[in-house]
């Protein structure tokens, strides 16, 4: 079941958003019809915004944080909206709040193979890890595995 809730900045006035990552207009303005659903439209970088109207202001937010300030606590007072699949999946089930660290660390443990290169003039598969080398490797499954291994001893961050 679709769970909806004002829109933070909104409340009482045009928006709800949903736990399902949609945003619905629950006033008229301008010819708009209540109950219609708002046209989330992606930026570049894949995340997709929304364009929300009210009386004497237009703001573009981003629908993840959208959802995550309607329906995930933030005790913390965490920063970032996390993403746990892809950027266009805006379920408040797909969301978490983090720190910045915390989300580029979860940037780095997304891309696997980020990191991982064969270098002709050595004739040898590297592998780096933010900036720094953890070596030269005959083939790719053995570059893969060292930074792996270098990506899992990552301290857990929020």
């Amino acid at each position: 079941m679709e769970n909806w809730k004002p829109v933070k900045d909104f409340e009482g006035k045009v928006y709800e958003v949903s736990d399902l990552g949609r945003v619905r207009r629950i006033k008229a303005a301008q010819g708009a019809t209540v109950g219609a659903l708002v046209k989330a439209h992606p930026q570049q970088g894949g995340y997709l915004l929304v364009h929300l109207r009210d009386t004497g202001r237009d703001v573009q937010k981003a629908l993840h944080i959208i959802v995550a300030e309607a329906f995930l606590p933030n005790p913390l007072n965490l920063p970032e909206v996390n993403h746990l699949g892809c950027k266009r999946d805006c379920r408040a089930s797909m969301l978490e709040w983090r720190s910045d660290a915390g989300n580029k660390l979860c940037e780095i443990l997304k891309k696997p193979l980020r990191g991982i290169r064969f270098r002709e003039d050595f004739k040898k598969w590297t592998a780096t890890l933010r900036g720094k080398s953890l070596g030269s490797y005959a083939t790719k499954k053995e570059a893969q595995s060292v930074r792996r291994k270098a990506v899992e001893s990552l301290p857990h961050i929020l």
